[in-house]
């Protein structure tokens, strides 16, 4: 049905005999488009000779040319190999095994290479331990082509070459050693025999020395307490494929929690076709990447994941602890401690948080 309304923009346009209204109602534009400012002379144009099929010829002929005159680019020649190695074949990528440990990201990578160059950094399934590598891991080779990272070794700022850098150091050092003066090695926090036994020779000629390891994301927590329930400053290791029940408190192992790469066993638990599924509890303040997979999520702040750690210790162990806890905590609580003593010791209870005493409740 069409419409009868009527639409004016001015009070004016309501008296149809207005001649000005006439005439803006058959005019376009309200003033004349000044055409022979950028078309030029408007009577030349007027009796040029050109047709319209001409016209496009020379407008694609320009624009052919500057588009070929833009990409010009500098040419690069091949040098071919006069004696081409065994192992490289233009064209077919090489994989190498490896391993990789940059702060608290551990992992047995395959590094794919190309002529030589690392391209691509992949998880080494074959790998017996750390087969798993996380997002950072897998970005790391971003890092040896970065045009901001140092070149080399420097001195008050200024770049200088080894040489002159091993004697200014061991200069220092024996001026230390004789007058007595303390001298700190600063590194962030290693997993090598290697380096360690190293600083240890280090320490041995220069007893002044003083190694002090520091990491902007610590994990002072969790090594101190392993270290005094097992007598070594480490790590836990976790194997989720063999957990029927996981517990996390605080704990994004499914992200880069110690280093990550226990997304591979997490997944090997959690087949339902092959008679696998594991349930998985999630005590966080923020969402993370396990809390999106777990079977049942407890949004909780750090001092409430303490005292839910608490209530959990208490119920397992038999203990009395007066914990105060809301309904919705109780009763997560309670499921837990249900789930975990059906399992035994098919049960994982996971922390990520920075406190000893929590980190020892969970060892």
């Amino acid at each position: 049905m069409a419409s009868t309304k009527n639409y004016w923009k001015s009070e004016a346009e309501l008296n149809s005999n207005d001649p000005a209204i006439q005439k803006l109602r058959n005019n376009e534009f309200v003033s004349e488009l000044p055409v022979d400012q950028f078309l030029g002379n408007k009577e030349t144009l007027d009796n040029t000779s050109t047709n319209r099929r001409d016209f496009l010829k020379f407008v694609g002929f320009s624009t052919a040319a500057a588009t070929l005159a833009a990409c010009e680019g500098p040419v690069i020649k091949t040098i071919p190999y006069v004696v081409q190695p065994e192992e490289i074949i233009p064209g077919i990528a090489n994989f190498y095994a490896t391993s990789i440990a940059n702060g608290f990201d551990f992992a047995s990578v395959l590094v794919k290479t190309a002529e030589g160059r690392p391209i691509k950094i992949e998880s080494n399934r074959e790998a017996a331990y750390f087969s798993g590598a996380n997002a950072r891991v897998h970005a790391s080779v971003l890092s040896l082509y970065d045009s901001a990272r140092i070149q080399g070794p420097s001195l008050k700022g200024a770049p200088v070459s080894w040489a002159d850098l091993d004697k200014a150091v061991i200069d220092q050092l024996n001026a230390t050693k004789a007058s007595g003066q303390k001298v700190v090695l600063l590194t962030q926090s290693y997993a090598s025999p290697s380096t360690a036994a190293l600083i240890a020779q280090l320490q041995a000629v220069y007893p002044q020395v003083v190694h002090v390891a520091y990491d902007a994301v610590s994990k002072e927590a969790a090594l101190a307490a392993y270290e005094r329930v097992y007598g070594q400053r480490a790590l836990a290791d976790y194997d989720f494929s063999k957990a029927d029940v996981i517990v996390s408190v605080g704990a994004d192992f499914l992200g880069d929690w110690q280093g990550g790469g226990y997304a591979a066993g997490y997944a090997q638990g959690r087949v339902p076709s092959q008679g696998r599924m594991s349930r998985h509890y999630q005590v966080e303040s923020l969402m993370s990447l396990s809390g999106a997979n777990a079977d049942y999520r407890l949004p909780a702040t750090n001092a409430e994941q303490k005292r839910i750690l608490a209530a959990l210790f208490s119920g397992l162990s038999g203990t009395s602890l007066a914990v105060e806890l809301t309904e919705a905590q109780q009763k997560m609580v309670d499921a837990m401690v249900s789930d975990l003593r059906k399992v035994g010791s098919a049960g994982v209870i996971v922390s990520g948080l920075e406190d000893v005493d929590a980190q020892l409740l969970v060892l």
